[in-house]
């Protein structure tokens, strides 16, 4: 368990109009402001390739350079995973749960504490290309900043690093891998999660201390067995990408292989903001934190991306710490760890800039 300690919360339910399933945020209040002016809100979005991962926990380094040092009020949300849902799912979920905080926030920290005209979305991995997703659709306001962590912005790109002549390892987890790749074709919406395991919790921690860690109940009932070891399976198999679009682009939805085609290029960041700079389209300033070394997405997906937004004349910071992997962001529990000063500080400058502006 990280040692970080994050400091109380309240969970909030969100309804979800006509979906049977609820959504939820927890919300970490700023540290009392020493001035009366309403202050801006930070939105984090959770990774987990979109069928794994949960929102208890938001990553350290936000907490830590916004909410405690800088006032701002730290918010955290679930949404419907894959497969029973698709990503077009996901990001009506993400989209409604703005809509729903710019609306309740008043009431539930108090009139006076918030402005929700000033917010900043900030995602990890598949979160990061859900909040860039979010940057295509939110104008009314829009988000002051966005802070794109490892997202994968492109996905033929991943789909280009399959290896498909390689033959996978064996499996050797709880359910068989024909149970787990039949599993990614399950468009039960009465089976679907909104938080899951990020990879396998169950075999380091029992549910006590899980539970106790996240300060919410988990239980490690077959269901959530199987959405962790898909997941995981997923990930690892050397056609993983190919199965993540059959878990999250539902291809049984499109007639023809071309609209399949041309729905993965709109839920691919990168492929939609090409089509925004050709028509003069605006996009919020974003930052981008990617290690060299990250082998899940590849770092030169949110290079090309940054090349693409500074073409359109959008402020842009960029960190890409050399040979850091996947997620190594979470090593940063304190200012003092080394990497915060050149890596993390000029992307919670660059925010707070943008929103302050």
């Amino acid at each position: 368990m990280a040692s970080y300690e994050y400091p109380p919360h309240t969970d909030h339910t969100v309804p979800l109009p006509g979906s049977g399933t609820n959504l939820s945020v927890r919300i970490w209040p700023a540290d009392p402001s020493p001035t009366p002016s309403p202050l801006p809100f930070l939105l984090w979005t959770h990774g987990g390739g979109f069928i794994g991962g949960s929102h208890f926990m938001p990553l350290y380094w936000l907490d830590i350079g916004f909410r405690r040092a800088h006032d701002y009020h730290l918010i955290s949300h679930n949404y419907r995973l894959a497969p029973q849902v698709s990503l077009d799912d996901q990001l009506a979920d993400c989209l409604h749960v703005v809509a729903w905080l710019r609306e309740n926030l008043p009431s539930i920290l108090g009139v006076g504490r918030v402005d929700v005209d000033r917010y900043v979305l900030a995602g990890d991995s598949a979160g990061g290309l859900l909040v860039s997703l979010m940057g295509l659709h939110l104008h009314t306001p829009a988000p002051r900043a966005i802070i794109d962590i490892y997202g994968g912005a492109d996905f033929p790109a991943m789909l280009a690093l399959d290896r498909k002549d390689e033959a996978p390892a064996e499996w050797k987890g709880e359910f068989p891998a024909e149970k787990l790749e039949a599993f990614l074709e399950d468009r039960d919406q009465g089976k679907v999660l909104t938080d899951a395991l990020s990879w396998m919790e169950m075999e380091q921690f029992t549910e006590e201390e899980l539970s106790a860690h996240w300060k919410s109940e988990v239980k490690y009932d077959e269901r959530i067995r199987m959405q962790a070891e898909a997941h995981i399976w997923r990930s690892l198999h050397p056609m993983g990408s190919e199965m993540l679009v059959r878990a999250v682009l539902h291809p049984e939805k499109f007639e023809t292989k071309e609209k399949m085609d041309e729905k993965m290029m709109e839920m691919s960041p990168l492929h939609a903001l090409r089509k925004v700079a050709e028509t003069g389209g605006r996009y919020p300033p974003t930052a981008f934190l990617h290690g060299t070394g990250d082998e899940a997405v590849p770092w030169e997906l949110s290079r090309e991306m940054a090349r693409v937004l500074k073409g359109m004349g959008v402020p842009v910071v960029e960190r890409y710490p050399e040979g850091e992997p996947h997620v190594f962001d979470r090593k940063y529990t304190s200012t003092d760890v080394s990497g915060w000063e050149v890596d993390i500080q000029p992307i919670v400058d660059f925010v707070r800039h943008h929103v302050d502006a």
